[in-house]
């Protein structure tokens, strides 16, 4: 079969002018914004030798002259001679091109291991592994064939291909649980969320949810598991409390106060996670992550994730890792992966200014907290509410009017009961100073006033 090409510009008369043998690999036209061409048919000798003849132009449009993912080939082959496939993967990593296998696309055979290669030029830093597939294309391993698709020189080419670094991570190309499988099953399809965050696949096509309790509960067991294995034996979500708790306080941190999220599991050994919300280079928000798996030890982000300076080596949060790691690529690109409505919103912002389930227990004190006639220190002393013990109160607390920022923290508390941004650390202070007070009924039978600072609640 004779190469067809469909490339204008530069691409196509280079390739026009220089005599090529009969290939049965095409090189067709790629998809705009997505990829510059697509390689689409089998893989035979001489492939690599006409793909290295390809002349890359940076689109006029592209916004930043220091990200090189403009420079991608698209992949829809069933393989083909592996010795060539060995090839074009060392090619794409020399010449520093990206993989994409877009909708409808099938990549398999020796076509995923070149698929793996795909690398673009980022900056000064070394380069950037980039391999993106649409969860409506197809990405499929074959084991090769001592004898039939490759000779022992061949295979020796591969794992040695395989375990080389990669640029932007001390992981290798292939991983060698990924070796492995093909290994014991020859064949393995990216069919799922799991093989795909572990594998560092990128994927595309379906509509990202936003960074939920349930998304940072599954973020938080993805991407503290999938450094090191598969994510295996998962928890299901639970919003009751018995699997997880998730808490948020104030954290100054980048030069600004934000939001910190604590998620820590009810097991021992399993993951615990922080997350914070930053700002992208275009300011849209940038959802970051640091966390361990306790039962490997093996995480995500620096290794102290309570440093605020060391935020800037927090990673973001991948969409795909908002999903259980068995979610389907095929729910996906259908949508039925995506949480109910009612268990899709932003992250918990529990308030501070109202009461979780109407019950307060007495802490920060040695012995008791004082019960007052009115909600400030200096009013009528009723009683004494002991350490440890709960109380029933109201929906709403009551605020000392005489406090000196009275104005300024009734205003946090506005803002944090309409889930608006507020100042946590600026509203803890007025709780400090004996600000909100919380009207309990004692042991004795009297009803008076406690002080939030003395409650949890």
């Amino acid at each position: 079969m004779t190469r067809i090409l469909y490339l204008t510009s530069s691409a196509f008369l280079s390739l026009m002018l220089l005599p090529h043998p009969s290939m049965a690999l095409e090189i067709a036209p790629g998809t705009l914004g997505l990829c510059q061409a697509t390689l689409r048919g089998e893989i035979a000798p001489g492939d690599a030798d006409v793909l290295s003849e390809l002349s890359f132009e940076q689109p006029l449009t592209w916004p930043s002259e220091a990200d090189g993912r403009w420079k991608t080939l698209c992949l829809d082959s069933p393989g083909g001679d592996f010795d060539e496939s060995l090839k074009i993967a060392q090619y794409l990593v020399d010449n520093d091109i990206g993989t994409v296998v877009d909708d409808g696309a099938a990549c398999t055979g020796s076509c995923a291991l070149v698929f793996m290669f795909g690398t673009v030029a980022q900056g000064a830093a070394p380069g950037l592994t980039h391999r993106v597939l649409h969860v409506g294309g197809t990405l499929g391993f074959s084991a090769p064939d001592l004898g039939e698709t490759a000779t022992a020189e061949d295979l020796l080419r591969f794992y040695t291909l395989a375990a080389q670094p990669r640029p932007d991570k001390a992981r290798p190309f292939l991983d060698a649980d990924l070796v492995a499988a093909l290994s014991v099953t020859r064949r393995l399809e990216i069919d799922s969320v799991n093989k795909a965050g572990r594998w560092d696949i990128e994927l595309t096509g379906f509509e990202e949810p936003a960074l939920s309790d349930r998304g940072f509960f599954n973020a938080c067991q993805n991407l503290t598991t999938w450094p090191s294995r598969l994510a295996e034996g998962q928890l299901d979500f639970e919003g009751n409390g018995e699997v997880f708790q998730l808490s948020v306080s104030s954290w100054t941190a980048g030069g600004a106060i934000r939001d910190r999220y604590e998620l820590q599991f009810a097991s021992e050994d399993v993951q615990e996670c922080s997350a914070t919300v930053a700002a992208s280079g275009d300011g849209t928000p940038l959802p970051l992550i640091c966390g361990v798996d306790g039962e490997t030890n093996t995480g995500i982000g620096p290794d102290d994730c309570g440093d605020p300076d060391l935020m800037y080596l927090w990673a973001p949060i991948p969409a795909l890792a908002k999903f259980p790691a068995e979610t389907s690529l095929s729910a996906l690109e259908d949508g039925s992966a995506l949480p109910a409505r009612s268990e899709a919103a932003e992250l918990t912002k529990p308030t501070p200014c109202r009461s979780e389930d109407g019950v307060a227990e007495v802490i920060n004190v040695n012995n008791y907290t004082s019960l007052r006639a009115e909600p400030t220190v200096d009013s009528e002393k009723l009683g004494e509410l002991p350490l440890g013990k709960t109380f029933e109160i109201g929906e709403s607390f009551a605020a000392n009017t005489d406090h000196p920022d009275h104005a300024a923290c009734a205003a946090l508390c506005e803002a944090a009961n309409a889930d608006k941004p507020f100042d946590r650390g600026a509203l803890a202070t007025c709780v400090d100073e004996n600000w909100m007070w919380w009207q309990i009924t004692g042991p004795n039978g009297k009803t008076g006033f406690a002080s939030a600072k003395f409650l949890d609640f």
